[in-house]
């Protein structure tokens, strides 16, 4: 039996969550002047999952989205939510 891929997300909170953590790596990226190689390395992604989150065609795992959280040093909250906690 082949092992099975993770799927991408199939609900609108899923899409929604991914298209969420996109714009937050990609705020990120540009507010600390990073290239996408340089945040993917940060965030210890590989290229291709890191455009598969911004395409929201990703499915990560709750350990990916927290080391993308801690790497950024963005609440876990405020990556999935697309929001800065002083916004609220």
């Amino acid at each position: 039996m082949a092992p099975s891929k993770r799927k991408k997300a199939d609900t609108d909170l899923g899409t929604m969550i991914l298209r969420n953590i996109a714009i937050v790596m990609e705020r990120e990226r540009e507010k600390r002047g990073l290239t996408k190689k340089e945040l993917v390395k940060l965030c210890e992604i590989t290229t291709p999952y890191y455009f598969r989150i911004l395409d929201a065609t990703a499915n990560p795992s709750l350990q990916v989205i927290t080391r993308i959280s801690t790497n950024l040093k963005v609440p876990l909250q405020d990556l999935m939510l697309g929001i800065k906690s002083d916004d609220i």
